[in-house]
């Protein structure tokens, strides 16, 4: 319970919370990962993030660009057809709500693994890259994305599930703990903070 108070001078906000079932043995969660996994995300990221700090007074790119990115933040699309097309095929899974590498964190941490992600391959769109072409760390750190970040041991079995939401793999679960972001070289990029935390 929680997680969605809020206060706001606007217009009237409704918060509700829609519950369901999977058949049994079927439900992805956080703790399946595997060393060896391959780790994988849908859509592009830090789009929202960048849509909430225009809203707070940034200055875009262009009209065009600049709606794209505040729609993507106050209107998220759910990945809802991809997360029944992974049944049986991803090992852990997360929505992207608290920033790519804070919620592959919750997965590394549960699952007992290391999470590398490699920062040249985040998806980002063409208008978060006009932006801020330099911007992978804001974007892999900024949240409200919504997409779902997964791991699955075959990257063919991912690849036949792919249906109208792009799929990126971005990285591999490793031996150790915690998640990190590497560059083209394979050195880790600081990061000092990743992603939202709720206490």
């Amino acid at each position: 319970m929680g997680g969605d108070t809020t206060a706001t001078p606007g217009p009237l906000t409704i918060a509700i919370t829609a519950l369901g079932h999977v058949p049994r043995g079927t439900m992805i969660r956080r703790f399946g990962a595997k060393t060896g996994d391959h780790v994988f995300v849908s859509g592009t990221i830090g789009d929202a993030g960048a849509g909430l700090a225009l809203l707070q007074g940034g200055v875009g790119v262009s009209q065009g660009d600049t709606d794209f990115l505040i729609g993507r933040y106050r209107q998220p699309s759910p990945r809802l057809d991809l997360g029944v097309a992974l049944r049986g095929v991803a090992q852990a899974s997360l929505d992207v709500s608290d920033g790519l590498l804070a919620d592959l964190g919750h997965i590394a941490e549960v699952s007992g693994v290391r999470i590398r992600v490699e920062a040249a391959a985040v998806p980002r769109s063409d208008a978060l890259r006009r932006l801020d072409p330099d911007g992978v760390v804001r974007a892999v750190t900024a949240g409200d994305d919504y997409e779902i970040a997964f791991t699955a041991p075959s990257v063919t079995a991912v690849e036949a599930v792919v249906g109208q939401v792009p799929i990126t793999r971005i990285g591999r679960v490793e031996a150790g703990q915690g998640v990190v972001l590497v560059d083209g070289e394979g050195r880790e990029i600081p990061v000092a903070r990743t992603g939202f935390t709720h206490f």
